[in-house]
């Protein structure tokens, strides 16, 4: 009898140590807000064939999230929306799993019911507000004042820009008519039913678009197989289902 007792507490010592030896694995993404909804869904689709894995999606301006690894908030994987915020974390990102992810274009918008059609109505004295990302930590925002600096309209129109956190909060100035117009990326107009687009920012006027994505050093071996699978041909089609293209 005692060594039939024995043995039950045993096998029940061994499973224990196997639950807690081998629990469902939780991996934190940290991506740029233009990319919410697309990594949402990329996310989602991912779970449903890898139930062993959750995944927690962080959204911010990619400065922001930059700064966040750099005080080594746990994230296991970067999607940035620029080179430059990117580059800041380099030394603690994973030089094996690292890439030039995506790729995307500036538009300006308004709301459907606006007077502004053109590049000139945007220097008209009836558009008193245009949003942009803040150009230090919002790429959208820096891509933005690149594009105006090149074509000679930053001077004229710096007294009506209003400055955002991210490119969704441009969005939502625009949709609330805080302002006439904004500029943002191609893939944002997937976001709002609201919004429309006026013109294409010229690219000639800008640096490419890159939104580069890696593994942060020690993170998981889940967060290197989740970084293989946004290379792959199923998260891409999501991606480009959202307004972003693939990185050739």
């Amino acid at each position: 009898m005692k060594l039939r007792i024995l043995l039950v507490v045993m096998s029940l010592i061994l499973a224990g140590c196997q639950t807690s030896d081998d629990p469902n694995q939780t991996i934190t993404v940290a991506a740029a807000s233009s990319l919410s909804d697309a990594m949402e869904e990329t996310i989602e689709s991912y779970e449903e064939t890898h139930p062993d894995i959750d995944i927690s999606l962080h959204v911010a301006s990619s400065g922001v999230l930059a700064n966040q690894i750099k005080q080594e908030a746990p994230i296991d994987v970067f999607v940035s929306a620029s080179n430059e915020h990117f580059s800041a974390v380099d030394s603690l990102m994973d030089d094996t799993y690292r890439t030039d992810l995506l790729t995307n274009e500036l538009v300006v918008i308004t709301k459907e019911d606006t007077t502004v059609t053109t590049w000139d109505d945007l220097l008209s004295k009836n558009v008193k507000r245009i949003a942009i990302g803040t150009p230090e930590t919002v790429p959208a925002g820096a891509y933005a004042q690149e594009a105006l600096t090149s074509m000679d309209l930053w001077k004229d129109l710096e007294s009506k820009l209003i400055y955002s956190k991210d490119v969704r909060q441009v969005l939502t100035y625009v949709e609330t008519g805080n302002s006439e117009a904004g500029i943002v990326y191609s893939s944002d107009l997937n976001a709002s039913e609201d919004v429309m687009m006026v013109a294409r920012v010229p690219q000639e006027n800008y640096s490419t678009i890159i939104y580069p994505a890696g593994v942060v050093k020690g993170a998981p071996q889940a967060a290197e197989e989740f970084f293989t699978y946004l290379k792959s041909d199923q998260a891409m089609q999501t991606f480009e289902d959202y307004g972003f293209k693939r990185n050739e």
